[in-house]
This record gives C-alpha cells, structure tokens and sequence, in this order.
C-alpha cells in the first residue's frame, strides 16, 4: 500500500549551509545600510511636533466657489512656496476645505502665514486719476484708505474689467512698517491690461544706481511680452506730466507702485523685451519674499487664516524623548517576557527584535533622504505597534515548535516543519495588517497617514525578517548539537514540558480478552 504523502507549505527544508548563506547576505545587506548611513551622515528627518515649528490652517474666505480642482491647484501653490522657502520637510495637505500647512523649524510665524497664505494676484493697471489725501475728492467717490484697505484684503482683487479706486502702500519706514493707512494716496485704475499670470519669473535685485532700493525684477512670457509693449507704447504718447502716462503695479488690489513712463519710452513702440520692475524699497527680505509669490503663481482662491500655532524646539525634543522612552520600554518588557517563556529561545527572539528595531530605524532615515518621509510622533506610535507585529512573529515560530516537538519530532525537523507552519500564519496576519495600513494611509489625512506608514512599513520589514533572519538564526541552533540539548537554551523537550514523556506516552495495550 503507498504511503500517504503529507501535504506541504511550499516552503522546502533549507540545509546548514543555505542557512549560513542566508544569515550572512542578510548581514552584510544591513551593514551596508548602516555604512551608508554613517559614511554621509544622514540624519531622519523629523517632523513639527519632534523638531519644533509653525502650523497654519488655512480656510477659503466666505463668498467663493470652491471645488475640488480649486483647492488641489491652491496645495500645489502653496506647496511650491514652501518649497522655495527652503523648508525641511514641510507637509501641505487638504483637510475637508482647509489647507494644513506645518512649516518643521519655522519661527517666524507671520512671515510664514504671509508667504503661503498670500494671494498675490498681480494686475497691471493705467492710471486715470491721481488722489492724494489732502485733496478735497478724497473719500469722496471712494471711501478713506482705512476703510479700503481692509474691505479689498476681505473681497479679494477687483474684477479684471472694471475701472477701480485703489489705495497705494507708501515705502515703509525704518522700522519696516508701513504708514497708517488714512494717510496712503489713491488712485483710479482703468481696466487691467496685463495680467500677473503672464509673469514667467520674478527676482529680487537691487537698484544698481542705489537710489529705489530693493526691487522685484519681472520677465514676461512672449503674450504678456506683447501685451506690456503696447500699453506702455499708448501711455508713451499721452502728455508730459499727466497722470495717464502712468502705469500701476497692482498686487492683491493693492498699488505698489504706480512709475510714469519714461521720456526715452517711444509712443507707439513702448517698452520691449518683456521686463518689468516693481519698486520696493529698502526691504530685502519683503522684496525676496514679493519676488517668491510672484515666482510661484497665484492662489485660485482668497484664504483666510483659521488657526495658528507654534511648537518649540525644546517641546519638540521632550516629545521625541518621551516617544523613544516608550519605545524602549515596551522592548524591555517584551524582552523580559520572552526570557521568562522561552529561556535561550527567548534571547534569539530578542536579537530578532534588535535587528528589527536596527532596520526600521535605518529605513526611516533612507526614506528621508529619498521620498522625504518624515518621522512624527504618529509614526513613533506607529513603530511601537509594530514591535507586538514582530514579537508575535518570533512567539508563533516558538509555540509551533512547541507544538512539533510535543508530537514527537526531532529538535531539527521540528524546527523546519514549525518554520513552514509559522510562516503560513505570519504571511496571513502581516497581509492583513499591511492591507489595513494601506487602506488607513489612502484614506486618511495629516499625522494619521504616519502612522499608517509606519506601520505598513514596519509590517514589511517584518516578514522579511522572519523569512530571513530568524529562520536562519532558528534553524543553526537546532542543527547544533550543545545547543540543541542545554536546558538552558531550551530546545528539549523536558526543558519546555517535564511531563511530555509521561503525557505523550502512549497507552499500555490492554491484555488480550479484556473487552
């Protein structure tokens, strides 16, 4: 009669030599992670609430039509700015309708709020009237700049089409502040001829004869090339001295600068080349950041600040102290409880957990130079959950071998057939939890999506792990023979149950007649 064949796992008995092999590659893959790490000195990348910095929420200012396309392009604007600052790994995502902006090591908070909140809708506009404040019109066909300023910054830019009175922003002071607003000048505007959208680049330059100060040098694309030639051609031919010959500069509908043509400006040909200035003053960083938002592009919609805060560096440094306390913490424990079950079984487990944590940790810092992950407290959170995933890999293989050698197997054939078993159950649960990790980080938002990371990459790294490292480390101690019968490793099977000979005996056979 044919003996029955047992079914198999599909994965096939590995040989001493094959389990060297594996340990050794597996070594060498981390000791070249870890030299690579240590040669550049690379560093993880750490998040606001780690490193200290600004968050802003941001929300679209009442009165507008908002839609998904919308707020997608008003991310990929800010994200652009932030990203011209020169922030380390800042994180710009949509929450419902705000923008949540973390700006990790910001700490001018309002320079930040200015940069990525502007609109910086810039218009190109002829002057039709100049009004000062003295002059008896004033506040008359418009209302006072006080009331103006406000009103435009809450409504956003005047329509494209219209006649406008619109306030001009004088230098600023010594102080870098600007006047009170019920002494800035007016002006009404035509309609616009050049739109901002039109600006290829923006720089900010200094003027060479020292006299206007900083200013934001603009380069027109080939329409607005056009466009820019033919308005300052027409204001060309308009009278010496006339306010028509001037041309204002309109950012967010405030004028900030209104220059009149130049005599060598010839009527009809008017400025060629596509460049324009924008007169600034003495203010380097206003005229950088100015040239910044330019540069970038405008918001499609008007944003209001909803909420603002700042963490320190040193509550960023006691957070991620108290993060990676918790983690070792949970290490010693787990260490502690594997001892206590498993005797020198239970120290491999522990080795198993410390090249877990040695190539999590590396992951993160690779990952940060590459895809600029960066590490939060949600992700800490999220590796300390981790740590059971992994635990509970090296207690399965364990109980399964347990199992193996309860039913009278060899130390070495319990330990291959208990590594095909345990590795049908870890490859279950690690590709639920990592499906669950995935689905968390594509549905979720904000610190939530670190944990998700975390853990799905951590989930990853543990399979590795287990179909590598402690299988090799598992199966060498049980092909070595010391090993294999110390009670103190605890391999035998009187060492893991005393009374398995007398409870897996089998049973006397009765004596013959007994019914």
């Amino acid at each position: 009669m044919a003996k029955k064949k047992q079914p198999t796992s599909g994965v096939a008995p590995a040989s001493k030599g094959q389990l060297v092999a594996i340990l050794v590659v597996f070594c060498v893959a981390v000791a070249a992670l870890w030299g690579t790490i240590l040669g550049l000195g690379l560093q993880p990348q750490l998040g606001l609430d780690l490193r200290g910095g600004t968050s802003v929420t941001l929300e679209p200012a009442p009165g507008q039509v908002i839609d998904d396309e919308i707020l997608d392009q008003t991310v990929a604007v800010i994200r652009e700015r932030v990203d011209a600052i020169g922030v380390a790994e800042p994180d710009v995502a949509r929450q419902a309708e705000t923008v949540l902006v973390q700006l990790p090591g910001v700490a001018d908070q309002e320079q930040a709020i200015e940069i990525v909140g502007r609109t910086a809708v810039l218009q190109f506009r002829q002057v039709l009237e100049f009004i000062p404040p003295e002059d008896p019109d004033y506040g008359e066909v418009a209302p006072p700049c006080d009331e103006l300023v406000p009103r435009v910054q809450r409504e956003g830019p005047p329509p494209a089409d219209e006649e406008v009175i619109l306030c001009e922003a004088p230098p600023r002071g010594a102080d870098g502040e600007l006047p009170p607003e019920e002494t800035w000048a007016q002006y009404r505007l035509g309609p616009v001829r050049v739109e901002g959208e039109r600006v290829d680049d923006a720089s900010a330059v200094i003027d060479q004869l020292g006299a206007r100060g900083w200013e934001v040098s603009l380069q027109l694309d080939s329409q607005g090339a056009r466009e820019f030639a033919q308005v300052t051609g027409e204001l060309a031919c308009e009278p010496q001295g006339s306010p028509l010959r001037r041309l204002a500069i309109v950012l967010d509908g405030i004028v900030e600068s209104a220059p009149e043509m130049n005599p060598n400006v010839i009527c009809g040909t008017g400025i060629t080349g596509g460049n324009a200035t924008i007169t600034v003053g003495g203010a380097e960083q206003a005229a950088r950041d100015l040239a910044l938002v330019l540069r970038t592009g405008a918001l499609p919609i008007q944003l209001e600040v909803a909420t603002t805060s700042t963490v320190s560096p040193t509550l960023g440094e006691a957070s991620l102290t108290a993060g990676l306390q918790a983690g070792l913490l949970g290490l010693i424990l787990v260490a502690l409880y594997l001892i206590a079950l498993y005797r020198g079984i239970g120290v491999a487990a522990i080795i198993e957990l410390a090249m877990f944590g040695v190539i999590v940790y590396g992951a993160i810092i690779v990952l940060g130079e590459l895809i600029g992950f960066t590490l939060t407290l949600a992700g800490i959170a999220g590796i300390i959950v981790s740590i059971g995933i992994a635990a509970d890999s090296s207690i399965i293989y364990r109980e399964r071998y347990r199992d193996e050698i309860a039913a009278g197997r060899t130390i070495r054939t319990a330990a291959d057939v208990a590594f095909r078993k345990a590795w049908r159950t870890n490859l279950t649960g690690n590709t639920v939890s990592f499906l669950a990790a995935l689905v968390l980080y594509v549905l979720a938002v904000g610190p939530v999506r670190g944990f998700a990371f975390t853990l799905g990459m951590s989930t990853l790294i543990d399979t590795l792990l287990f179909g590598t490292f402690t299988r090799s480390m598992f199966g060498l101690i049980a092909r070595n023979p010391k090993l294999a019968r110390s009670p103190l490793v605890g391999l035998h099977a009187a060492v893991i149950s005393p009374t398995l000979a007398r409870d897996e005996a089998p049973a006397e056979p009765e004596p013959a007649g007994r019914q």
